[in-house]
């Protein structure tokens, strides 16, 4: 069986690794089997700018001796792991997130007690790996990784990408998608090539996909689901208030606003008109490395030939910002060789410090009679 979704295949799988790193004999380090392997995917329609993946691994050990596990996996660019379990005699125990000195102290501590605990670290990027011991001879345990990933949005659409990745032959897939809070104009759509026997049920608002397979093979290909909620631009800005359950002091507040587009607003304005452009540039030490930047310079020379060809009478301004704001800087579009003094100011820029953004909240005072705004 193959999963895959056709849009979007540049984004990342869900790769893993679980074996021992040590050799039998002269033979190659040897896996261990995952037999069964359960996806379950949720999101609320009201805010559908996030959604949340659980996917839990059971894996056997078919060798003769007890074994150690590393699961090596890499999560979606896009996604923050939330939740990790590990089973105890049959019962996932949930882990907590700690600092990492912490967390290894309270490794150490509890291995010389005789206990086998499970640590999850960051590798690098979004790759992850934990320790699972003891893997008996002819048993299995059970690991559980939970992550939130964004959306991706799709002109009025929010799709839903969810890797599904396994290289062995599984006892068991199952595969459980839920949107609550739905209207009945935007009910979720498959767009994955994988056609199913059954689609979403809904009931009252929450829709419903289950898929339970058997003796299920892999494929080379990747291993995905998609699927979409149409008709979702927010008319009203998209937000979302959460209280700590432990702390109700501590809260938490995420927003979307799509600004409408203006149906007068056009890229090449007219040509009796008068430009005053501002161009924000951040110069922080986070953008030291940024690969984009001649990209950026190249689309900003672009749009200003295109509106200097037009006749347009441009005042331009830079204004270059970190933790505090450097003085504006003029240029005169007129001048023959405007783009190379512009184009050798932001080449030669030095990048330090932090942003601030607060400091451009009196631009508009400052700088008045601004037409346009470009922020890098």
């Amino acid at each position: 069986m193959s999963l895959r979704t056709n849009y979007d295949n540049s984004r990342t799988s869900f790769p893993m690794y679980f074996g021992q790193r040590t050799k039998f004999g002269d033979a190659a380090s040897t896996p261990l089997k995952m037999i069964k392997l359960q996806v379950e995917q949720q999101v609320n329609a009201k805010f559908p700018l996030i959604h949340q993946v659980a996917t839990t691994m059971t894996f056997k050990n078919e060798h003769s001796r007890i074994l150690e596990g590393a699961l090596e996996f890499t999560l979606p660019e896009t996604a923050t792991i939330c939740g990790f379990g590990l089973d105890v005699d049959g019962v996932i125990v949930d882990g907590v997130v700690v600092e990492k000195e912490k967390a290894r102290v309270t490794f150490e501590k509890e291995v010389r007690k005789g206990v086998d605990p499970g640590l999850v670290e960051m590798i690098k990027g979004n790759i992850f790996r934990t320790r699972v011991y003891p893997m008996p001879v002819g048993g299995t345990r059970i690991v559980r990784i939970i992550y939130q990933d964004q959306a991706q949005m799709e002109n009025d659409h929010f799709l839903f990408h969810i890797p599904i990745y396994f290289n062995t032959t599984l006892e068991n897939l199952d595969i459980s998608l839920i949107c609550t809070h739905a209207s009945n104009d935007c009910q979720p759509e498959f767009l994955s090539k994988v056609k199913f026997q059954q689609n979403f049920v809904n009931s009252n608002g929450r829709y419903c996909f289950e898929s339970h397979q058997v003796n299920v093979k892999s494929s080379q290909d990747e291993q995905s689901i998609t699927y979409m909620l149409k008709n979702l631009t927010p008319k009203q800005p998209i937000h979302s208030v959460e209280i700590d359950p432990d702390d109700h002091r501590q809260a938490y507040f995420a927003l979307c606003y799509v600004p409408p587009l203006s149906q007068t607003n056009n890229i090449v304005p007219n040509s009796q008109n008068s430009m005053s452009i501002c161009i924000l540039w951040d110069a922080s030490l986070s953008r030291a490395n940024l690969e984009n930047r001649n990209h950026e310079i190249s689309m900003l020379k672009m749009i200003l030939n295109t509106w200097k060809l037009n006749g347009n009478n441009i005042n331009l301004i830079i204004v270059v910002f970190r933790n505090e704001i450097e003085e504006p800087r003029s240029f005169n579009l007129q001048e023959q060789d405007y783009w190379s003094q512009l184009d050798q100011f932001l080449t030669n820029l030095s990048y330090d410090g932090a942003t601030n953004l607060f400091q451009l909240a009196t631009l508009s005072t400052t700088i008045p009679n601004t037409t346009h705004y470009f922020l890098f």
